[in-house]
């Protein structure tokens, strides 16, 4: 059985941040593979930040290409949207029975977790991975979550896909937070208000 990790986002742009850390998942958790899961929407996000999912999932595409076990999965673009967690993570299981899969989130998706759709199904059936963001220790969850988790100590980035869009409209880059493949697509296609 392959041991895979499920990192679900927006990507909207994906960053080192993200790319270091599925490597750290890989080495030290371990896994044999991370599966970037694109969101074309987030239950809790607005619509009108995000880039077309095409895109999003083009620069993850992009950005993982040089690492094999690093995998790009569209699977909620045809699902019902917004998607919830526990229906993609379902679909995924059925999809691929050769798998098992791990559920990775940050430490500030844990302190909202209760709130998720079927939110206790997802700790029944899926393991989580909980690795650290900065200014939300694991230690403020509710300690029936937390004793069914595994908390990793993965370096912290304090890096955000937010940060880059904000340098991005200001007229600024930053193109040592993207690989350059990712860079160079978003310079292309003139997303995220790219200047020139």
């Amino acid at each position: 059985m392959q041991q895979t990790g499920l990192l679900f986002g927006s990507f909207n742009p994906i960053h080192i941040g993200h790319l270091a850390l599925a490597n750290y998942l890989i080495e030290f958790v371990p896994l044999d593979e991370v599966w970037f899961v694109v969101s074309p929407q987030n239950p809790f996000k607005e619509e009108s930040e995000l880039a077309d999912a095409d895109h999003r999932l083009k620069m993850v595409k992009l950005a993982i290409s040089k690492e094999k076990r690093f995998k790009a999965s569209n699977i909620e673009f045809s699902m019902p949207v917004p998607s919830y967690t526990i229906s993609t993570l379902e679909k995924l299981k059925n999809q691929n029975p050769n798998h098992n899969f791990s559920l990775i989130i940050g430490s500030d998706n844990l302190l909202t977790f209760p709130r998720w759709h079927q939110w206790r199904k997802i700790l029944t059936e899926f393991p989580i991975i909980i690795y650290p963001r900065p200014g939300y220790p694991v230690n403020h969850a509710e300690p029936d979550l937390k004793s069914k988790v595994q908390v990793i100590k993965a370096p912290l980035l304090d890096i955000s896909s937010t940060l880059i869009r904000d340098a991005f409209r200001q007229n600024k880059q930053l193109p040592y937070l993207l690989t350059h493949e990712v860079f160079e697509y978003i310079k292309e296609e003139k997303l995220y208000g790219f200047p020139g």
